[in-house]
C-alpha cells in the first residue's frame, strides 16, 4: 500500500509540472528506416546504485511495447548475450549495433545509460533524483536514429510546524524511499516522457494504432534538420571551430 501511494505521489507531481515547447527532433532518418522490432540490451549503469540498471531493464518492455514495437524479452536477450562474450553492458554498448541486431534479426538497438539514480535526506526533506540517456540506433546500418535524456528529482519535505514530527516523518520517508524497488516509478515516468512526448519521443510504431497516422506525422516530424538528440548540429560545430582556435 506504502509503494503504490508512494508512485501516485510521484506521479502526480510529475503530471503537475509544465514543459515548454521547443523545436522538435528530426524525424527524416527514423521514419525512412520505419523499425518494427527494438532490441533493448543490458543498461549501462553510471550510477551509484549497484542495482539500478536490473531495475530500470524491468521498466522499458511495457513502456516500448504500449508504443507499438515488438519488443525482444529482456531476460531472454541478456542471457543471450552474455553466453555470446557479452556480459558487460559497456562492452554491449560499445558493440557493432549490427552485430547484435544480427543475433536476434531486430530492427534497431535501444541502449539506456543510466546517469543518476540516488536518494538524499537532509534534516527535513528528502529528494530523489533520476536521470537516464537513451539511444536508439538502426541494426542495418548502425546509425543514431534518435537521442533523448530524462533527469527528474521528487522531493519530499515535512512540514506540519511540529519540528519532532517533521523530523520522524521525514526520516521515515527517507528510509522508504531508499528502498530499491521504489524508484520505479519514477523511471516508468521517465520512460513515459522520453518515448511520448511530441517532438522529442519516438513516432508510433507499427502495432498501435496511431502509426503514421495525420496526428503522428505532425507530432514527429520530417524537418530535415538533421537534429536526432543530444546537441544540436549547429552547436557541434561552433565547439569544434571553438577548439579548432583554441589549439592555433
Amino acid at each position: 500500500m506504502i509503494k503504490k501511494l508512494i508512485a501516485l505521489s510521484v506521479l502526480l507531481a510529475l503530471a503537475a509540472c509544465k514543459t515548454t515547447q521547443v523545436d522538435p527532433y528530426d524525424y527524416t532518418s527514423f521514419r525512412s528506416m520505419d523499425p518494427h522490432s527494438i532490441l533493448v540490451v543490458p543498461v549501462m549503469n553510471s550510477s551509484n546504485e549497484a542495482e539500478a540498471a536490473d531495475f530500470f531493464l524491468t521498466t522499458l518492455p511495457y513502456a516500448l511495447g504500449e508504443r507499438g514495437y515488438y519488443v525482444f524479452p529482456v531476460n531472454m536477450v541478456k542471457r543471450t548475450m552474455e553466453a555470446d562474450g557479452l556480459s558487460d553492458p559497456t562492452l554491449v554498448h560499445e558493440a557493432d549495433p549490427v552485430r547484435l541486431g544480427k543475433l536476434f534479426d531486430a530492427d534497431s538497438i535501444l541502449l539506456v545509460e543510466i546517469l543518476k539514480w540516488e536518494s538524499n535526506y537532509v534534516i527535513l526533506s528528502s529528494n530523489i533524483t533520476v536521470s537516464f540517456r537513451y539511444t536508439l540506433k538502426s541494426a542495418q546500418s548502425g546509425e543514431t536514429m534518435w537521442q533523448n535524456e530524462q533527469s527528474f528529482v521528487h522531493s519530499q519535505s515535512g512540514n506540519s510546524g511540529n519540528f519532532i514530527a517533521d523530523l520522524i516523518a521525514t526520516a521515515v520517508a527517507g528510509a522508504i524511499n531508499s528502498m530499491k524497488s521504489d524508484y520505479t516509478p519514477l523511471a516508468r515516468t521517465a520512460n513515459n516522457f522520453a518515448l511520448y512526448t511530441a517532438g522529442r519521443g519516438i513516432p508510433s510504431g507499427p502495432y498501435a494504432l496511431t502509426y503514421k497516422d495525420e496526428k503522428d506525422l505532425e507530432a514527429f516530424p520530417e524537418t530535415g534538420s538533421g537534429w536526432i538528440g543530444g546537441p544540436k548540429p549547429e552547436e557541434v560545430e561552433a565547439k569544434t571551430e571553438e577548439t579548432s582556435t583554441a589549439s592555433e
